[in-house]
């Protein structure tokens, strides 16, 4: 019996099978087996350091988009729906440099139908979506990103901080010109409040040049004063520590606040400087401003520095929650115990 005979059909069998399995695997290859990039945004990377203009706009769903945006100008980075207050610099370079560092670690759908589930629609179009747009100084558009959801797996999350740190977070996005989403690591900012993004810093001074804090406005006008390395009342050193921690919530224009009622509390500092809060409650927030200034004795540096810190917060009021009460309009007996 001629065994190659009886072969020959089993061999055609076997390469038939293996050509058509071939094309079957091919065929099931799923719609993420594009080859993610090594940086997202690579063309932005390149020219990120033009950027003028920073828009991040959240989508809230069927209560509409919360847009904030902020411009470069000669001090640094402001706020445009805050009439010009100064942004949070750190905060708005961090965000352009994370863009720009952005890691594609593999690609998802192209189907825009999946779009919603992963949180990418744009925030028009009652989606979920954070929108970050950056253009230059002639408008041109350098990067417009959308923001989805954060991967949700327990393994997944574990691996991340495994690999990549705790503070790194893996994340769907996509170009907004592209119906191509990824899954990309790296770190991007969701808070849509204006708090995070206006500058945090209130008009500070030497600490250990301090000497006196006057409190004027209250049912009881009172005052404490250092006494070597110590203060006159038991809970002043406490009071100064909040006080050092203290971030406003927002801001407004001075002249949109009546002030006409406030309380005031004052710093007042060996080198003729003083820091003047003038403070009023209003329901469940506190508006605040602040005056700063020298003595006619102070040297030409102090009035000159005087004269900066004026200027950078004159005009301006700043909003805080009624909860910072104790530091902002304190009682005696706050500062007694």
């Amino acid at each position: 019996m001629d065994i190659q005979r009886l072969l020959r059909p089993l061999g055609l069998v076997t390469g038939a099978s293996l050509v058509l399995a071939f094309i079957g695997l091919m065929g099931d290859r799923p719609v993420n087996a594009v080859p993610p990039p090594q940086v997202l945004l690579a063309d932005y990377a390149a020219h990120f350091r033009d950027a003028q203009k920073l828009e991040v706009t959240h989508g809230l769903g069927l209560s509409g988009v919360r847009g904030l945006y902020m411009s470069r100008g000669a001090q640094g980075w402001t706020l445009d729906q805050r009439w010009g207050y100064p942004a949070n610099d750190e905060l708005v370079n961090e965000t352009l440099l994370a863009l720009a560092d952005l890691k594609a670690v593999e690609a998802r759908t192209a189907q825009p139908d999946w779009h919603r589930a992963l949180g990418l629609v744009v925030p028009e179009e009652l989606g979920a979506a954070v929108r970050f747009r950056v253009t230059d100084s002639g408008g041109e558009e350098l990067a417009s990103l959308l923001l989805g959801k954060e991967q949700q797996s327990e393994a997944e999350a574990k691996q991340q901080v495994e690999n990549y740190g705790p503070e790194l977070r893996q994340f769907y996005v996509r170009r907004e010109d592209s119906n191509q989403s990824w899954l990309a690591r790296g770190r991007l900012p969701r808070n849509p409040e204006p708090a995070a993004w206006i500058d945090p810093r209130l008009p500070r001074h030497a600490p250990d040049k301090l000497r006196q804090v006057r409190f004027e406005g209250a049912p009881d006008d009172f005052a404490f004063v250092r006494v070597g390395e110590a203060w006159s009342m038991a809970g002043a050193a406490r009071w100064l520590q909040r006080l050092d921690t203290l971030r406003p919530d927002d801001v407004a224009r001075e002249d949109a606040i009546n002030f006409e009622k406030a309380r005031r509390f004052t710093l007042i500092y060996a080198d003729g400087v003083s820091i003047r809060f003038e403070n009023i409650g209003a329901a469940t927030v506190i508006w605040s401003r602040m005056r700063i200034t020298a003595k006619p004795t102070a040297s030409a540096e102090t009035k000159a520095l005087a004269d900066r810190l004026n200027a950078r917060y004159e005009g301006w009021a700043l909003r805080y929650d009624a909860a910072r009460t104790p530091v902002l309009m304190p009682a005696k007996r706050d500062l007694e115990s």
